[in-house]
């Protein structure tokens, strides 16, 4: 994490969002320039401290490290870094180029909201997409020239037409597979959100043949509490499957394009390459999008069922319920809220507990008895690794994927 890494994945991001434009897939390009800019932004803050990049608000770990005291006791793998936000970035970066920052905060903003919509909800306002490229482009290239990075070295072969949209889309085609996997993840969002209809409609009829509501135009009491337990019965059974088979036919579409599976990091101190990086951040926003996708279709097919205008409310108000998974060695550790749909999701992995090794001689005054500041001199870490929305079916097993929506892989608890 220092300026040639950020300044070198800013280049390829920047390149892969002006592939994504030539080739017609806006969200990428719009994803793609978003990630790209921030990179940017942190490259030119690493130039000039590496401190600058670390956010002090939430741990230390990047601090300690840009000092040489990475293998000193206590401090965090860099896997467990935390950085300063893409505004935070914005602001400082603006500070020290002294005017040289080609927009303002005010322009800057659609393509910061443009990248965490994608990021958080796989969504964003479509009505903005080329003025947030075209923003990432500008101060991506501001900052190029601030760093002295030859032209060609950030643009590759874009040099000559970056900063004109219209130009880089009148380039040849590329031969590759994200225009296909654009197209094919729509397709796939579309027809997991008809079978989402197609289930509420099995049951809706459900519930009414079990209640024997068609015999009746005036059903009874009797009548409307069983179609309503039918109904949340049903409906939960549809929700499930329909979501996991989603999941699976989402999977098969990232192994049938490489983006699937990730590689394995050799061990926990290393992150991701800058290839990898890219692959984690297109399978979680695929795989986001489907199950969004699938989640509303479901929802507003409910609207349409009176006998089910109960039973969708009703089960999504048992937030905190967990779900058999095949790894059922994991545990259980806390709820997030889901990218997808926005419901709460359900965080697996393991528990350790290490002995504290506090070195505070007040602890020693505790002969026989335990550290203040940790019970039983135990500090217990959650290591996540699983994510699992049991309302839309989300599914990241990969530490990539868990690290790119937000869940450290290691969570000391208080």
């Amino acid at each position: 994490m220092n300026e040639q890494t950020f300044a070198d994945l800013a280049g390829e991001l920047m390149r892969s969002a002006l592939d994504s434009w030539r080739t017609g897939n806006r969200r990428f390009a719009v994803f793609h320039a978003g990630l790209g800019c921030e990179h940017a932004l942190k490259a030119l803050l690493a130039n000039r401290n590496p401190l600058l990049v670390a956010d002090s608000q939430t741990d230390q770990a990047l601090r300690f490290r840009a000092l040489g005291l990475d293998d000193s006791d206590g401090v965090k793998p860099l896997t467990e870094a935390r950085t300063i936000s893409m505004e935070r970035a914005f602001k400082d970066a603006a500070i020290f180029m002294q005017g040289r920052m080609p927009v303002t905060k005010q322009q800057f903003d659609p393509l910061v909201q443009s990248r965490n919509g994608l990021t958080h909800l796989a969504w964003y306002n479509t009505k903005v997409t080329k003025q947030a490229i075209t923003t990432g482009i500008a101060v991506a290239e501001a900052i190029r020239a601030e760093l002295d990075i030859p032209p060609a070295v950030f643009w590759g072969g874009y040099e000559t037409v970056f900063s004109d949209l219209a130009k880089v889309y009148a380039m040849p085609s590329l031969a590759g597979p994200l225009p296909t996997l654009e197209a094919a993840t729509e397709t796939l969002a579309q027809q997991e959100a008809e079978h989402a209809r197609r289930a509420v409609t099995t049951a809706a009829i459900v519930a009414r043949d079990t209640a024997n509501l068609g015999s009746s135009n005036r059903p009874d009491d009797e009548q409307v509490a069983i179609a309503q337990v039918a109904g949340r019965t049903a409906l939960w059974t549809a929700l499930q499957t329909t979501g996991m088979r989603a999941q699976r036919e989402t999977t098969a579409l990232l192994e049938a394009y490489g983006v699937l599976p990730l590689a394995p990091r050799p061990d926990q101190t290393h992150g991701p390459s800058p290839a990898m990086f890219l692959r984690a951040h297109d399978a979680v926003v695929v795989k986001a999008l489907v199950s969004s996708s699938l989640y509303k279709a479901f929802a507003d097919a409910c609207k349409e069922h009176h006998v089910l205008e109960e039973a969708l409310p009703s089960i999504l108000t048992r937030n905190r319920r967990t779900v058999f998974h095949p790894n059922r060695c994991q545990t259980f550790l806390y709820w997030v809220e889901c990218h997808a749909c926005e419901r709460l999701a359900n965080v697996y992995g393991h528990k350790t507990r290490n002995f504290c090794g506090c070195d505070d001689p007040s602890v020693w005054e505790y002969v026989g008895g335990e550290c203040p500041d940790h019970p039983d001199s135990t500090i217990i870490t959650d290591h996540a690794e699983l994510f699992h929305c049991p309302t839309c079916s989300l599914r990241l097993a990969h530490q990539d994927e868990l690290e790119e929506v937000g869940i450290p892989l290691a969570l000391e608890l208080d």
